[in-house]
């Protein structure tokens, strides 16, 4: 019985799937009028005229439609009109036929009930199949990306049993689904994190978070996690970070490199100009040395004071530059202070031209007053250089770089633009007479390494760098070019309303009054003999009784011998492996009160001395006897300070 249904339905899909010809669909509801004629005069005359003809027609309209549907009625009424109705002809009253007139009208617009059915059907049917291939197909979609997506993809239950894993979990972890299912998948994520995470669904969509563990191999994976919820069951997808957060670490580790890099060729750029300076300054001391041993020998004394102060102030501008040039080379964390951005500007301006060629023209506006802001002096001294160098590289025929220092308030269109906030904003200006750039290279100017030079010419990371020490500053950094007029490249650095530090005073001969008191012991620690020499005369001249030490491992040694030890003056880098640092501290062990001075030309001194060596101070080496008497008289005169780094700071 079953088999027979499943033969009927199967033909009767196949007619209903059947697509008849015109022709055939009239002739077919000719034949079917033809069958239910033979079928009623097989009854008795006393019979419905009409008994056949109301399912074929039915059955026509279902199958063949309208229009054969119209056909089979007129037959119908003819045929019934005929055979079935009264005598044999057509011999009928008018209400008789109105009667057949009527029925093959009511008959026809069933047959066309049947047809619109058929048509509804068959737009049904084509619309599941059609949904039913659609289904298949985002089916099959999801069963390949499920197959071979390389996200760790996973069905979890309610309460955050494993479901389901995808095959990349035995791929990447080495655990098959049978371990992951029994427990091994939690070593990827604990249950405290995955509760953690199916109660914050609760709130949001979608969970993200990282998590760490290590594959059956015992080799790190680093897992990010997004995981959502859908009818009771959760949905998890983790990808592999491993190696995207190593080659992070090492792009960070390569752009580090490549800023050193830069610095140190910007540096290489500066080398022939600093020769120059070195050379004249020396001229000047050996000069000024040479005259002064002429005097004395003429008995002239009252010229010696001219060339001394030539000697002091040769002197002071070699300082000056040594310290920009070992601040410029280092590498070092943002250490943010109040500068005055105009006297930077003025104390670079001799560094600045020596980076220039003889054909262009330097010239500084500065701003009529103070520029205070808040940022890391070194990086506005390496930004102003680097900015300097650009321009200057824009201009390998000549021309003319200016600087120019100006202010300016936020609130305008323009600076709105740039997403800074209300309030004023120093303005640093770097303008060269250059062949400028079109739109297109000066949007992607501060992306990084991205270069108009030519390969090995530079790194690309220069206007980068510029814009993100801006923005740390809390401004940022805007480029203007024109072609055939130039560029002009600004740093906008907010206003800061604290002042700036205070240096210190030396004290001079005239407000250092002699003294003939005992102010107790200090020890010296210095190898280099001159060094040792002149700060032992000078600590002196202050009433201390001095004991200078050449070899630091015999410094602990003398403490017993010196009484009342009050100050130890010692370099932060000594022979024979100890440090400045670590003779402070075998001293306070023994002296607790005593006060340490640090005097060091290493540019990395103030990162070692922390808050950890009270009563101390760092004296940068080079220095002039009346600063060094200046900083001995401050430590003593605050018998409480704390670390004080004031020399170190204004670097």
């Amino acid at each position: 019985m079953a088999w027979f249904k499943e033969r009927i339905t199967a033909i009767l899909q196949r007619l209903r799937r059947a697509e008849p010809s015109t022709a055939s669909r009239y002739v077919g509801a000719a034949l079917i009028i033809a069958a239910c004629s033979l079928a009623r005069a097989q009854m008795s005359p006393a019979a419905l005229p009409y008994l056949f003809f109301i399912p074929g027609l039915m059955l026509i309209g279902f199958w063949f439609g309208a229009g054969p549907s119209l056909l089979g009625c007129i037959m119908a009424v003819l045929i019934a009109q005929y055979f079935f109705i009264g005598p044999l002809g057509f011999d009928a009253d008018w209400a008789t036929w109105a009667n057949s007139l009527s029925f093959g009208v009511v008959t026809f617009a069933m047959a066309v009930v049947c047809a619109s059915l058929r048509r509804n059907l068959s737009a049904v049917e084509q619309l599941n199949e059609t949904l039913e291939q659609q289904v298949q197909h985002r089916t099959g979609e999801r069963d390949s990306l499920w197959n071979v997506s390389p996200d760790l993809i996973c069905t979890l239950s309610e309460n955050g049993q494993v479901l389901s894993v995808n095959p990349a979990w035995q791929v990447e972890t080495g655990f098959t689904e049978e371990q992951l299912k029994t427990g091994t998948f939690y070593s990827f994520i604990s249950p405290a994190q995955l509760a953690n995470a199916l109660r914050e669904l609760n709130h949001k969509p979608i969970v993200e978070l990282d998590t760490q563990s290590v594959r059956s191999d015992g080799q790190p994976l680093l897992l990010n996690w997004r995981i959502a919820g859908f009818e009771g069951r959760y949905f998890a997808v983790a990808r592999d970070v491993t190696q995207y957060r190593e080659r992070q670490q090492a792009f960070e580790q390569v752009s580090q490199q490549l800023q050193q890099s830069q610095k140190m060729e910007a540096l290489g750029q500066l080398t022939g100009g600093l020769a120059h300076d070195f050379n004249n300054l020396l001229t000047v001391i050996t000069g000024t040395q040479d005259m002064i041993e002429q005097r004395l020998a003429q008995g002239r004394h009252d010229e010696l004071g001219r060339y001394l102060a030539l000697a002091r102030a040769a002197t002071r501008k070699a300082s000056t530059l040594t310290h920009r040039l070992l601040t410029f080379a280092r590498q070092q964390p943002l250490a943010s202070t109040t500068v005055d951005v105009v006297l930077l500007v003025d104390d670079m301006k001799e560094l600045l031209a020596r980076t220039l060629t003889p054909k262009i023209e330097f010239q500084l506006s500065p701003y009529p007053a103070p520029a205070l802001c808040y940022c890391d002096a070194h990086q506005l001294e390496n930004a102003l250089l680097n900015l300097c160098i650009n321009a200057r590289d824009a201009m390998p025929q000549g021309g003319r770089l200016q600087v120019r220092v100006s202010k300016v308030t936020s609130g305008t269109a323009e600076l709105e633009q740039l997403g800074l906030r209300t309030g004023e904003y120093i303005q640093v200006s770097v303008t060269d007479t250059g062949l400028g750039m079109p739109a297109s290279i000066a949007e992607r100017a501060f992306e990084p390494f991205f270069t108009t030079k030519p390969l090995g010419s530079g790194t690309g990371l220069g206007l980068s760098m510029v814009r993100d020490f801006a923005r740390q500053a809390g401004g940022t950094a805007v480029i203007e070019s024109v072609m055939g007029s130039g560029t002009t490249v600004s740093l906008l650095l907010p206003v800061h309303l604290e002042p700036a530090p205070s240096s210190v005073t030396p004290i001079t001969h005239a407000t250092l009054a002699a003294r003939i008191d005992n102010r107790g012991s200090a020890l010296v620690i210095e190898d280099e003999g001159a060094i040792r020499e002149l700060v032992g005369e000078a600590l002196q001249e202050l009433g201390f009784e001095v004991i200078e030490v050449t070899h630091p491992a015999d410094a602990l040694h003398l403490i017993e011998q010196c009484q009342d030890l009050q100050l130890v003056v010692t370099d932060l880098v000594l022979p024979g492996g100890l440090t400045g640092d670590n003779i402070a501290q075998g001293v306070r062990a023994l002296v607790p009160a005593v006060r340490v001075l640090f005097i060091s030309g290493l540019i990395e001194a103030p990162a070692s001395l922390t808050e950890q060596q009270p009563h101390s101070r760092l004296l940068p080496k080079p220095f002039t006897l009346g600063q060094f008497k200046a900083c001995v008289e401050g430590m003593f005169g605050d018998q409480d300070a704390p670390l004080l780094l004031d020399q170190a700071k204004r670097r």
